[in-house]
């Protein structure tokens, strides 16, 4: 499991990158239960900079591990996260790191929609049906299995 400080270097990575603008809430790492390091990010550059992470970062996230969503309409305790209605959660493994990487990215209700990570990852296409299936999110692709 990666620790803070590795957390944090691929903070700095992403915003020497992409800038402060792809942080929504203005702080990079969310304190999580089970201590994976979780960063939260803009939809706008969110397909960029997971593309960053994949073909680009040194020592690359090279595994989706997993992808869902969460329904946050009801959650309590969202201090310091962003507003959202709907995460949705990408969980990175990097081989190299030996390091795991949740990524969040808020979405709104009226316009609960993502591009496809399917070109970086293809195991995302049936994570990607799973969270327009039952969540609504739509995942715009050209994957004909959607």
């Amino acid at each position: 499991m990666p620790t803070q400080q590795a957390a944090r270097e691929v903070v700095v990575a992403l915003e020497r990158r992409f800038g402060p603008r792809l942080f929504p809430s203005g702080a990079a790492i969310q304190p999580t239960a089970d201590g994976i390091p979780t960063l939260w990010l803009d939809r706008a550059v969110a397909p960029d900079a997971l593309t960053f992470l994949k073909d680009e970062l040194e020592r690359p996230y090279e595994m989706l591990y997993d992808l869902t969503a969460i329904d946050e309409r009801v959650r309590d305790h969202r201090s310091g996260q962003p507003a959202a209605d709907f995460s949705l959660v990408y969980h990175l493994l990097s081989y190299s790191r030996n390091e795991d990487l949740r990524i969040k990215v808020p979405l709104a209700a009226d316009d609960a929609t993502m591009p496809t990570v399917t070109g970086i990852w293809p195991s995302a296409n049936w994570y990607e049906r799973e969270a327009g299936n039952i969540f609504g999110i739509g995942l715009l692709k050209q994957s004909p299995t959607h």
